[in-house]
């Protein structure tokens, strides 16, 4: 009887046992080229294990658009312990805590390199797999970094959040101003609002973080600050000059406390003259091609060598 007992005791603790043990899987979606070997080989994986985690038995029958798990090793209690004591985030966003970081297309150093990225690059984490994390950048592009060099952060800044700062101080405005034109904005001062709010040109800039700097450059092959931006704006419809201290004219000028993604930031870094620009993309961070650091990289304005040297922003208006 006190067998029988301990027996029943038993069965459940091993389920609770196993069911804690489980793998986590992250969901893969089947693309033109793709064989379940290429696809185990680009995740570290053994062709059997994989096509044990999702119940195959023909490793030819894959066809475009099918869902593929991926097991990620560990279980989820081991994952959080191994979050905890690396500091670096299992889910949610988080921000590159050093420069010139490799975003690779496998969990492995010697996967293809996707990007290199550098310092204040946001990337959404889903999932992790051993030391390596799984990391979507504000791009759109997908890869894998070693979870050492993330650290938790904020979401980026929606156009929600924009609309509710924008909001915000154009009531300050209101209350405080006496003319008309204050209690009335023109045409030109709300589009200039929209297009600060818009995020595809901010999006479009960070796809370009890792470009080498190129003086006089104004395109993909090579940027200097000003071609930069220029070329950004252009992409939209919008020419400016190139020449920072020329696109300080441009726009409406606004406080640093209405900074919307996609503002132009301006600085003096060579005597008095405003002699270089960014895009501002929210939190405090502005992406820019760097002459110092030979690439298009994001830096912060809220402390150090740029909170220094920083002179106005700009809101362009197409």
């Amino acid at each position: 009887m006190v067998n029988i007992v301990r027996l029943g005791l038993i069965a459940p603790l091993v389920s609770l046992i196993v069911a804690a043990s489980a793998q986590q899987t992250i969901t893969y979606t089947v693309k033109p080229g793709d064989s379940l070997y290429t696809i185990a080989h680009k995740h570290g994986l053994r062709l059997p294990d994989l096509m044990k985690v999702n119940n195959l038995r023909n490793p030819h029958a894959l066809q475009i658009g099918d869902k593929i798990k991926i097991p990620v090793k560990g279980s989820a209690a081991s994952q959080r312990r191994s979050s905890a004591q690396s500091g670096s985030p299992a889910s949610g966003w988080a921000e590159i805590n050093k420069d010139r970081i490799n975003i690779r297309n496998a969990p492995s150093t010697s996967a293809k390199r996707v990007t290199i990225v550098d310092r204040w690059t946001k990337a959404q984490v889903l999932g992790r797999q051993g030391d390596w994390s799984r990391v979507r950048l504000q791009d759109g592009r997908t890869g894998w970094v070693l979870s050492q060099y993330l650290s938790p952060t904020k979401p980026p800044q929606t156009k929600q959040v924009a609309r509710a700062s924008t909001a915000k101080h154009a009531q300050q405005a209101k209350s405080s101003a006496t003319s008309v034109a204050s209690r009335n904005p023109s045409r030109a001062e709300i589009a200039a609002r929209v297009s600060g709010e818009t995020p595809s040109a901010v999006r479009r800039a960070l796809g370009y973080l890792g470009v080498r700097y190129r003086y006089g450059g104004s395109s993909s092959r090579g940027f200097d600050c000003s071609g930069f931006t220029s070329y950004i704006y252009r992409q939209h419809g919008i020419s400016l000059p190139h020449s920072a201290s020329a696109q300080y004219r441009h726009g409406r000028a606004i406080s640093r406390s209405e900074l919307q993604p996609g503002d132009l930031v301006f600085f003096r870094t060579r005597g008095r003259r405003i002699s270089h620009v960014g895009i501002y993309i929210g939190d405090g961070k502005f992406v820019h091609a760097s002459s110092s650091r030979g690439r298009v990289r994001i830096d912060t304005l809220n402390s150090g060598y740029y909170k220094q040297r920083y002179v106005g922003a700009r809101r362009i208006a197409k």
